[in-house]
């Protein structure tokens, strides 16, 4: 039995399902890739070739050959902790009981081991970047504010640019009849249900408590508590994704949602129309 094995920091989950998608093998893969006529994927490292025949329950099978022989192998990604993962890829040669034969077996899973150790470090080395599993650099932070002025409104279609800044506005319009003051870029929650009703949120953090009014409530975010972040960069396609990937990395990691997520709008979109050009945070309250 030929072994190779590396335990490191990402959850087995993200990984194995990264690993489903045969265009994401060409990211990683320290040999070649390329398609052959059946429409399946051929990878080659250091005169070997490598198919996937099967995919399981947390493992890939796989056959790896060279033009004189083929090997069954088996590539399993294990779960140690839910931010901690083995990778194991094993095959089996049989040397038989010559003893010259054996020797031969010997150097050949020595030379296989190696490749194998190389296959693996590739993928480790790949995989351990958060962004390179869920396509943000999703980290985990504390929360900074505590105070928020909150204001709302119910449409029936997507708000626009301007009806979110109308809302911003009204916020802004009470802060300036107070002494408290604006802490961090305006914030963005957007619930529906069925696509024709919106409910829309807005806040903006401020450095002190205040009373509201009937349109402007205070609310007191728990800081210090633990929150998923990341950076996005365009519109709101690029958003409801990040916002997808952001439940599944939740998901993979068993987190669990405390409070709405929203978005921070580090760009003035009032005044940088060009929407791929918006950087947005993302924040998302968890345990």
């Amino acid at each position: 039995m030929v072994t190779s094995s590396s335990s490191y920091l990402a959850n087995s989950q993200g990984v194995y399902d990264f690993l489903k998608a045969d265009s994401n093998w060409k990211k990683w893969w320290p040999g070649k890739s390329m398609s052959e006529a059946n429409n399946k994927m051929k990878y080659t490292y250091s005169g070997y070739d490598f198919h996937i025949d099967k995919i399981l329950y947390q493992a890939y099978e796989m056959t790896v050959s060279s033009k004189k022989e083929n090997h069954s192998a088996l590539m399993t990604i294990i779960l140690v902790s839910n931010d901690s993962t083995r990778i194991e890829f094993t095959t089996e040669i049989n040397a038989g009981t010559n003893p010259f034969k054996r020797i031969t077996g010997y150097f050949k899973a020595r030379s296989i081991k190696k490749i194998f150790d190389s296959i693996i470090q590739s993928l480790v080395s790949y995989t351990k970047d958060v962004q390179n599993i869920y396509g943000f650099n999703i980290r985990n932070e504390k929360v900074q504010m505590e105070y928020l002025l909150s204001a709302n409104m119910q449409l029936t279609h997507y708000p626009s640019t301007q009806e979110v800044y109308s809302l911003i506005g009204k916020i802004r319009d009470y802060i300036k009849t107070t002494d408290a003051k604006e802490e961090f870029p305006p914030m963005l929650n957007i619930e529906t249900k069925d696509s024709i009703v919106y409910f829309v949120r807005v806040g903006v953090p401020i450095n002190k408590k205040l009373p509201g009014t009937e349109s402007v409530s205070i609310k007191q975010m728990l800081k210090n508590g633990n929150i998923l972040v990341a950076e996005v960069t365009g519109d709101r396609n690029n958003i409801e994704h990040a916002l997808k990937q952001f439940e599944k990395y939740i998901s993979d990691y068993r987190r669990s949602i405390v409070a709405i997520p929203f978005q921070s709008l580090e760009t003035d979109r009032l005044k940088v129309t060009d929407s791929t050009k918006w950087v947005t945070k993302i924040f998302y309250p968890v345990i």
